[in-house]
């Protein structure tokens, strides 16, 4: 594969997740509680809403009765990434997150950001996400684009991951949602 010179050229995406997966999913995130969503600033080293209270919220399931179809369909989504842009230079990944879940309801969004995230690997695991993987869970909603670049806006479908690096060279945001409630994951691979 030759070089690519065009950021766009680095964004993928791709259908690893059935209906039934995704269907099955939303309704068990509809029973359960989310938490308000959050930035960290590591200059003040505190996490706020970027936007007051139009945040769509999140939520790690780890008792999602769904995740390990989830973590499979991840899993495909990242060697398809890794087949198309494999170099010198990008070789493959260690490892991926757990889904992040979120939800927004009427006029909620997610501000422009990155994820070039210092505090995600913290723990046993340290570094930095390399690529960042945004599933779409539902489409029954309207508003709520995925946008990349202040004015790249992806269409998305349910069952859709949308892959991308997680530098700030990707700026992102979801446009607020107008109706309906929307469904979505992410996960990060280090």
């Amino acid at each position: 594969m030759g070089l690519m010179h065009n950021l766009k050229d680095y964004i993928f995406v791709i259908n690893t997740m059935s209906k039934e997966l995704c269907s099955e999913t939303v309704e068990y995130l509809k029973t359960i509680e989310f938490d308000e969503n959050t930035f960290y600033n590591p200059n003040t080293g505190v996490s706020a809403p970027k936007s007051g209270d139009s945040e769509a919220e999140y939520i790690y399931a780890e008792e999602c009765p769904t995740k390990d179809g989830l973590m499979q369909a991840i899993w495909d989504g990242l060697l398809e990434y890794h087949n198309k842009y494999r170099s010198p230079w990008y070789d493959g990944w260690n490892g991926y997150s757990s889904p992040r879940f979120n939800r927004y309801k009427e006029t909620k969004e997610m501000a422009l950001h990155c994820d070039h995230i210092h505090t995600l690997f913290d723990g046993e695991i340290r570094g930095i996400p390399i690529l960042t993987c945004i599933g779409l869970l539902n489409d029954d909603f309207a508003g709520g684009e995925f946008v990349l670049f202040d004015d790249h806006s992806i269409d998305l479908k349910q069952g859709n991951m949308i892959f991308f690096p997680s530098v700030f060279l990707y700026p992102h945001k979801v446009n607020p949602v107008t109706k309906g409630e929307r469904y979505s994951f992410a996960s990060w691979s280090w």
